[in-house]
């Protein structure tokens, strides 16, 4: 084999088209599977190993000689078709492919004289038999959603114990301290969606009026919680029930989902930082970790369902594919705010980054306090809730656009630039480009070369 054929690479996409190329940046790297299960009255961690994941191979493609930029043009396009394809890979052979992540594109006119470089990350594919994720519909994740309910408030009436006044008073102030917190991170979701429905402005019924309505009723409850007229166990499942109801509204709402997520997290960070210290008094510290575990998994269990339904619902209802021809789509653009497939992904990721969060929160405060959390059904029930939020949230990212970047060969107007990418200078899809790129308004006449500019193309 000569040296040449050592250099190169080829790539035989699903319509048959091949393309061969010089490559740098050559690399691999396989994801192990495994299965990290902890418990709250145990140290450490039941770890599975469940075989090899992804094996993946990141590459910078260069395509060099008299048309050169357009063997990279056809190359992206070939990237964009579905299916699995055939990468014959100058160190680790051949393979059945399917282009991941982020398709790169750099034409650089001083440095790479006469060439043009694509980056992508190549990811084997299995091509036996078709593997789908378990499907999880809006209907069995709002059972499971109520199915949590009931456990949490359960685990919160079990686990509250007040054997004098004292104690009464330091769980009520608690309780108290986190509805407020609630209230000062939440109603501002509810509060802007009347807003933007006109609700304020009509005076008809706001969602905002039955969220403080219930905070109202929330804080009745605390108050009287105790009281000896009444059945305690009673009036603590109820308590417990009134907070996470609260919770769940707000992420029921159609809303930017960003600023969705950004609320409760930032109730989940108050919540942590107000009770890291424990009380005195061994019931004292248990009731403040009951209530403290009741609104931080609350919280994670709202958001997300609530991410997770609203962007089924976009997708379903017909945004996914946003609007565009045959050069290129949008991203879908609804009320849930600007979706693609990465946007969403990236979601999921927030959302179980959550999870570990109050997990680890969870354990660190049994560890400390050295007592045994006898109760685990809400704690795996939250689990599989989370789980079963990020799978219907990565099931609905397939229909959704992906994101492209390339890089500016050249100086480039504005419109002209978005009526090739979108093949439309509307207004929809000017503003997608000035929001997704953070042009400024010397960019808006030109957009100078060497600028990476990111954009969006239908996955079909």
């Amino acid at each position: 084999m000569e040296d040449r054929e050592l250099l190169e690479a080829k790539y035989t996409a699903p319509s048959g088209k091949e393309f061969t190329f010089f490559w740098e940046k050559v690399s691999k790297k396989i994801e192990l599977k495994t299965g990290i299960f902890t418990f709250p009255d145990k140290d450490g961690a039941h770890v599975q190993h469940q075989g090899g994941g992804p094996v993946s191979f990141p590459m910078t493609c260069i395509f060099n000689g008299e048309g050169h930029a357009k063997k990279a043009d056809d190359f992206e396009a070939a990237l964009l078709e579905r299916e699995a394809a055939e990468l014959q890979h100058p160190v680790y052979g051949i393979r059945k492919v399917i282009p991941t992540g982020n398709i790169a594109r750099d034409n650089d006119l001083i440095n790479g004289v006469n060439e043009s470089h694509v980056t992508i990350t190549f990811t084997e594919t299995i091509t036996d038999e078709p593997v789908k994720l378990a499907a999880v519909t809006a209907d069995e994740l709002e059972a499971s959603f109520d199915d949590f309910t009931e456990a949490a408030a359960a685990d919160f009436a079990e686990n509250i114990t007040a054997e004098n006044i004292g104690e009464q008073l330091q769980i009520q102030s608690s309780l108290e301290t986190q509805a407020n917190m609630m209230n000062d991170n939440l109603s501002g979701i509810v509060s802007s969606a009347d807003i933007a429905g006109g609700i304020q402005a009509t005076g008809r019924n706001s969602t905002n009026a039955d969220f403080l309505t219930s905070m109202k009723e929330l804080k009745e409850n605390i108050k009287t919680m105790f009281n000896k007229a009444e059945n305690h166990v009673v009036k603590k499942l109820n308590t417990a029930r009134l907070m996470l109801r609260l919770m769940k509204t707000p992420s029921r709402i159609i809303i930017n989902i960003t600023e969705k997520i950004k609320g409760y997290t930032q109730l989940i960070t108050q919540i942590k930082n107000q009770f890291k210290n424990d009380p005195f008094g061994l019931n004292n510290i248990k009731n403040a970790f009951a209530s403290t575990r009741l609104v931080l998994s609350g919280a994670v269990a709202s958001v997300s369902t609530g991410a997770a339904l609203s962007i089924a619902a976009s997708t379903a209802g017909g945004g996914a594919a946003g609007t565009g021809n045959a050069t290129g789509g949008g991203a879908a653009s609804s009320e849930v705010g600007v979706l693609s497939r990465e946007s969403v992904v990236a979601v999921a990721f927030q959302l179980k980054e959550l999870l570990n969060t109050i997990q680890d929160f969870e354990d660190n405060k049994i560890e400390k306090n050295n007592f045994i959390d006898s109760n685990a059904e809400s704690y795996l029930l939250l689990i599989e809730l989370v789980n079963n939020s990020i799978s219907l949230i990565l099931n609905a990212s397939f229909s959704l656009p992906m994101r492209r970047i390339i890089k500016l060969d050249r100086d480039r107007n504005f419109i002209e630039l978005c009526a090739e990418l979108y093949g439309s200078v509307d207004n929809y899809f000017l503003d997608k480009m000035i929001t997704e790129n953070n042009l400024n308004i010397d960019d808006l006449e030109i957009i100078p070369m060497g600028r990476e500019v990111s954009y969006y193309v239908k996955s079909a």
